[in-house]
């Protein structure tokens, strides 16, 4: 989704000025902030940025103001801008779980991931059913597992993840990171029931259905189980034809099993639609199977 979403554009009735609790300046505020919010949806970045600065300088207290610059920065990706802006929202309304999730994000963009871990803890708290909280913050913990402590962050971010299920049902990102992280462990049976559950929610046809069924079948070749690992890697194929993960999976398991002919179909495929970001080990053990399979001709 983009970050322009999350813009606030506010709306005064005049007559508060008559005697209501807004001041002058907190309405002329006000307008200036809607004013460099229209010039943010309509990309004019600058334009924003000096309507928004002029909106805060004339109402200091007006925390939608640094909120809206912020997440014009966060557009512009300037995060440390960002920061500081969402750390001015926050100073004025600290109870705003979500200036305290948008802290979070833009600090693990930053690589802080003790600071995102604390704003993210914030919101989380403020909020309890902010399931992408839970989700961010499940994410900081793996960084943190690979930085520091890797079985106390590892079970944290487990953690993490399956309370972002439990308060997102439908959230399927969560399902697929934490079946992932399950089979990087090694609980296998475990990521193969997260990653079950996921495809009872996921839409039919959808990417993300696609996504389950490529991370169930690396699972189930992992457990050494060729036929239902061809089974996942086909039906996201169904879905999105052109998937590299699941065309070189399904690939290299059709080698695996010595069916030389689908192998090199789906093989080739993978290498026709790489393209330059792919791994570069992954279209090298590609090739070399390939170059295997003829030669075994």
């Amino acid at each position: 989704m983009n970050r322009l979403t999350a813009l606030c554009v506010a709306t005064l009735s005049f007559l508060v000025l008559t005697g209501g609790s807004c001041s002058r300046e907190h309405v002329e505020s006000m307008n200036k902030m809607n004013e460099g919010v229209i010039y943010a949806q309509q990309r004019q970045y600058v334009a924003a940025i000096e309507a928004l600065e002029r909106s805060s300088a004339i109402d200091p207290s007006n925390h939608e103001a640094f909120w809206n610059l912020a997440i014009v920065h966060m557009e512009m990706q300037k995060y440390e801008p960002a920061r500081d802006d969402l750390q001015k929202a926050i100073a004025l309304a600290p109870e705003a779980a979500g200036y305290q999730f948008k802290l979070g994000e833009v600090l693990i963009e930053l690589d802080d991931w003790s600071g995102a871990q604390q704003a993210l803890e914030k919101a989380v708290q403020l909020d309890p059913t902010l399931f992408k909280g839970y989700y961010k913050l499940a994410r900081v913990h793996e960084e943190l597992a690979v930085a520091e402590d890797g079985t106390t962050n590892s079970q944290a971010a487990l953690r993490r993840y399956t309370e972002a299920i439990q308060k997102g049902p439908r959230f399927l990102e969560a399902y697929s990171a934490l079946g992932r992280l399950y089979a990087d462990l090694g609980y296998l049976d475990q990521a193969v029931q997260v990653l079950q559950a996921a495809q009872q929610v996921a839409l039919e046809g959808t990417e993300e259905s696609a996504t389950t069924h490529a991370l169930l079948g690396s699972i189930y070749q992992q457990q050494n189980k060729p036929e239902d690992a061809i089974r996942e890697f086909r039906a996201a194929l169904a879905i999105v034809p052109g998937m590299p993960d699941a065309l070189f999976s399904l690939g290299w398991t059709y080698a695996e099993q010595g069916n030389k002919e689908e192998a090199s179909r789906f093989l080739k495929k993978y290498v026709d639609v790489a393209g330059a970001n792919a791994p570069a080990h992954y279209v090298k053990a590609a090739r070399d199977r390939l170059n295997e399979i003829i030669e075994g001709h």
